[in-house]
């Protein structure tokens, strides 16, 4: 059985999920038959680069869409053989097991110069490229310079820094964004949906919480929670997959904080271990919360550029808020970022979390 995120690839650039801007101008381009040579996408893992490489070469490729040609038709043979990857004239290379110069030499540049076999354009899909040696950069750089015609090349990148500026002022250049959590919780409602599934919306929004914005992952881990069997999962059955936390305790601790407590905050911390709570996710959360108190200090409508919690919650971090200063959640956010790198080395693990607590309460209110 095939993965989720395999299944429900994006078949047609209306199908593609966030990505507006590049989704807009890359059919602008198609549409006025101005395509550029080269492209580079840019962007972290899991949100689209490779899919929306392949959209664009089934695309300009395609057979029958002389009616609409920025959308492929997923019927003729040009577009069923790339959407198998069995199209000979579209070309895919890992560039992370690819990167000496003799690889780009006969992979690339000698095919490039050979007319396409069966489809309009040849199209190269290079992975990761910035993992090429710089011999090898050296010489796509040549051929990047003097494409032949029919020939396209798609370069794909999660480090953007590390490819050589030389290469990137040859490409059309497209920086990919991670998913909003909003986006991510209507597709895999969607998913849920096509599965036959009846799933939580709580669930949902966990999922693509520690998702950080990668459609892959969030894919992969309701692939898991599916994986179960169950017909209906709610928070109790999710819990056997994604790592437990809760808002409510993360709460609860920041109020022992706030209010100085330190013997019954590391009481508490001690406590959730005992309960089974994976610290790790349970910091990593207690940090993204104090990011959204940070920004709601701030003012100026940057909530909406953090989770979405229930109204309860919500109210509550607005009341935690009157009590803290903006320099006690900075100071806050940076212990607990530096305790939580120590969390995985630690012999007692709940040691790293008890000392930013003393830390923390002898700091707060004190600025």
């Amino acid at each position: 059985m095939s993965t989720l995120y395999r299944k429900y690839r994006p078949q047609k650039f209306s199908e593609l999920v966030g990505q507006n801007h590049i989704k807009i101008t890359l059919q602008n381009e198609i549409r006025m038959g101005k395509l550029a040579h080269a492209f580079i996408f840019a962007g972290p893992r899991g949100i689209g680069k490779t899919t929306t490489a392949r959209l664009l070469a089934k695309t300009i490729n395609c057979l029958n869409n002389k009616d609409e040609p920025t959308e492929p038709c997923n019927a003729c043979f040009a577009c069923q053989e790339i959407t198998n990857t069995i199209a000979f004239d579209v070309i895919e290379i890992d560039a992370a097991s690819h990167t000496g110069v003799d690889n780009v030499r006969e992979n690339i540049i000698t095919t490039a110069k050979i007319s396409p076999a069966r489809l309009k354009y040849r199209v190269f899909i290079i992975d990761e490229v910035h993992m090429l040696s710089g011999a090898a950069f050296n010489a796509l750089l040549k051929i990047l310079e003097e494409p032949p015609p029919n020939v396209v090349f798609i370069l794909a990148t999660t480090e953007i820094h590390k490819v050589p500026a030389t290469i990137i002022s040859r490409c059309q250049r497209f920086d990919f964004k991670k998913i909003s959590p909003k986006e991510i919780v209507v597709l895999l409602a969607s998913i849920a949906e096509k599965e036959k599934i009846k799933i939580d919306k709580k669930v949902l929004e966990n999922i693509a919480r520690i998702s950080g914005g990668s459609i892959r992952d969030a894919e992969s881990v309701l692939g898991q929670i599916l994986a179960l069997g169950e017909r209906e999962v709610g928070l109790e059955e999710a819990d056997l997959i994604l790592p437990r936390s809760d808002f409510n305790l993360i709460l609860e601790l920041l109020k022992y904080l706030a209010k100085k407590e330190a013997p019954a905050a590391i009481g508490f911390m001690n406590k959730i271990v005992f309960e089974g709570i994976n610290l790790n996710q349970f910091t990593g959360d207690l940090i993204e919360i104090l990011r959204k108190t940070l920004l709601q200090k701030i003012g100026g409508n940057l909530e909406q550029f953090t989770l979405q919690l229930d109204e309860t919650l919500e109210k509550e971090i607005i009341d935690l808020n009157q009590t803290l200063t903006l320099t006690d959640i900075i100071m806050m956010i940076e212990i607990f970022s530096r305790r939580k790198l120590e969390i995985k080395s630690s012999e007692i693990i709940q040691l790293p979390l008890e000392l930013a607590v003393i830390e923390i309460t002898e700091k707060i209110g004190k600025t």
